[in-house]
């Protein structure tokens, strides 16, 4: 395994852990993106675009439509966009952020 591909192996290692560990679980409608800002900055990335998708994969505007979210970061470890996809639970009007899948797109 190269040097960057271990980099990004351990970099996408602490997201999906940090996620599938309750990070932003139980969070309310306007902490949502501040809870995933938040815990990718305690990792070490730099949040550039958050966008959010319905069941369909359509891009929707309101958190409430929303069922994806994708979030394009950038590292000074790691160079090109990380990109990181999470699921958006609703639960009693409290929202969860799981983690679903990562890439990277090399400059």
């Amino acid at each position: 395994m190269s040097n960057l591909n271990k980099r990004v192996y351990e970099l996408h290692g602490r997201v999906m852990s940090e996620f599938m560990g309750g990070k932003c679980y139980d969070v309310d409608e306007p902490s949502v993106i501040s809870c995933i800002k938040d815990a990718l900055a305690s990792i070490g990335l730099s949040v550039k675009d958050v966008m959010f998708f319905d069941i369909d994969g359509n891009i929707v505007k309101d958190l409430d439509s929303a069922r994806y979210v994708r979030v394009t970061a950038t590292s000074d470890d790691v160079s090109g966009e990380q990109i990181f996809t999470f699921a958006l639970l609703k639960f009693r009007n409290k929202y969860r952020v799981l983690y679903l899948q990562s890439a990277i797109k090399e400059e």
